[in-house]
């Protein structure tokens, strides 16, 4: 198995995008048969996502931009 990895957004919080990004993870997990741990969280005013395979989950992130970062401290993560 991969190693995980941290991805952060380069959009800050917003409500409608929020939900978009729920919807997006809830479409990978229905469409991919996967057994890796993607998360997708906020912290200090961005997105982030925990991932093994970044690019399976590309395609359904909508044109949102991700760049890979290091893992944020666990008390600025909130899981969505």
């Amino acid at each position: 198995m991969e190693a995980l990895k941290w991805y952060k957004s380069k959009r800050k919080l917003d409500e409608l995008l929020t939900m978009v990004l729920v919807d997006d993870i809830k479409t990978y997990y229905a469409k991919e048969s996967t057994t890796d741990q993607t998360k997708l969280y906020t912290a200090l005013g961005n997105y982030y996502i925990k991932t093994t395979d970044f690019n399976r989950l590309l395609p359904y992130l909508g044109g949102t931009v991700f760049e890979e970062c290091e893992k944020p401290a666990r008390k600025n993560l909130s899981p969505l």
